[in-house]
């Protein structure tokens, strides 16, 4: 059979650990994404990056979360998703997006958070959207890339 539409995406750790914390708000969405991720991900129709801060952040949010928990892992399930890291090849490449970024923003300083620079990053450089809660990252939809949130994605 052949393949048609892949779906590109970064994932952004907000949308992880929201999906394995039935207390916060987007749980059931992000959650939703995660199973279809999976099965996305299974049937080739689908490819998933991120920065490796992706796993930092994941990790460091299980960590301030484990003194209450009792069970397993927080995010033991989202592990094992086949998600491909991306890391600049080099200053040169980071500085090319870094001036398209200014560019796009008309000289406006672009952001205050480092992090959401990197999943920009990831996904400028890879040709595929963002995927996130983050409400900061998603102000800059369609700035240097598509940024959306998990319920929005359009799965092929």
């Amino acid at each position: 059979m052949a393949r048609g539409y892949v779906l590109r995406l970064v994932v952004d750790s907000s949308v992880l650990i929201a999906a394995a914390r039935p207390a916060e708000p987007a749980h059931a969405d992000a959650r939703a994404f995660v199973e279809r991720l999976r099965e996305t991900l299974a049937s080739g129709y689908a490819s998933a990056f991120a920065p490796p801060e992706l796993w930092l952040e994941v990790h460091v949010a299980e960590r301030r979360l484990a003194p209450a928990r009792g069970g397993p892992p927080l995010c033991s399930g989202i592990a094992t998703l086949p998600i491909a890291l991306v890391t600049p090849p080099g200053l040169p490449d980071l500085t090319r997006f870094l001036d398209e970024l200014v560019d796009r923003t008309r000289g406006r300083r672009p952001f205050a958070n480092a992090t959401d620079l990197v999943y920009l990053w990831a996904a400028y450089h890879v040709g595929a959207t963002v995927v996130t809660l983050d409400r900061g990252m998603l102000a800059y939809h369609g700035v240097v890339c598509d940024v959306t949130r998990p319920q929005h994605v359009r799965w092929p």
